[in-house]
């Protein structure tokens, strides 16, 4: 755990010393600007908020996967016990960083007037979020190029595209008698859908513990997929 937290330190000290720190921090800017011109109740703030610092989270992990993907990086691979625990590093140091923004961004909102908690219901904020970004996180690693075989990477991204848009247009697959990839598409983004539904109604009882498990487990997943990749993957030479 030690070599962990070291690593997760020495990425994100990396990352801002470099431009690239202005990305995340230039995004969660702009989401506040937008998000919270009008304000927010503690529901919209559950989901939309969740959802937002969610994906700047897959953001960092993205960029802290490119400050690890030089070979400037790569004697420090080498030296570790596992790869994985790069890839642990890497998720720990963007939850890291999106829990500082979400900090500032809930103070600031807080201050200004344009957000309104309920305690101490607004406590199931920091499981809720805890879930999300930890998937979140971890679906960055598989899209990365970092852990990348043969392009595989640009795969997830199409995968993922397709089945956001399949997702959106769910009525127009029913209505052309495609309810089976309907059901489907709403089967694999149930656990994210109603982790974030149960948590915005305040609703914690057994829909919600069992949707915040599933979505760990797709957490670990895509953390072991990642890790399947990058064990072995030859970073001299790389396709």
């Amino acid at each position: 755990m030690t070599r962990i937290y070291t690593l997760s330190l020495f990425l994100i000290r990396d990352l801002f010393r470099s431009l690239a720190c202005l990305v995340p921090v230039a995004a969660g800017f702009t989401f506040y600007a937008i998000a919270f011109e009008y304000g927010m109740d503690q529901d919209q703030f559950i989901t939309v908020t969740g959802v937002g610092l969610g994906a700047i989270g897959l953001l960092t992990a993205l960029l802290l996967t490119g400050c690890a993907n030089r070979a400037s990086f790569y004697p420090f691979t080498a030296r570790l016990h596992r790869r994985s625990e790069l890839l642990a590093a890497i998720v720990i140091g963007s939850l890291a960083v999106t829990a500082v923004i979400a900090v500032l961004m809930t103070e600031a909102a807080l201050l200004q007037h344009k957000l309104t908690l309920d305690f101490p219901s607004a406590l199931w904020i920091i499981p809720t979020w805890l879930a999300l970004w930890l998937f979140m996180t971890s679906l960055a690693l598989p899209l990365s190029s970092l852990v990348s075989r043969d392009g595989s990477h640009m795969m997830g991204y199409v995968l993922i595209t397709v089945l956001l848009i399949a997702n959106d247009r769910r009525s127009l697959l029913e209505e052309r008698g495609l309810q089976w990839l309907s059901r489907a598409v709403g089967a694999v983004l149930w656990p994210v859908a109603t982790l974030l539904a149960r948590a915005s109604a305040g609703d914690h009882g057994v829909s919600y513990l069992v949707a915040g498990a599933a979505t760990v487990v797709y957490a670990a997943i895509l953390f072991a997929l990642a890790t399947a990749l990058f064990e072995h993957k030859d970073l001299l030479w790389p396709e």
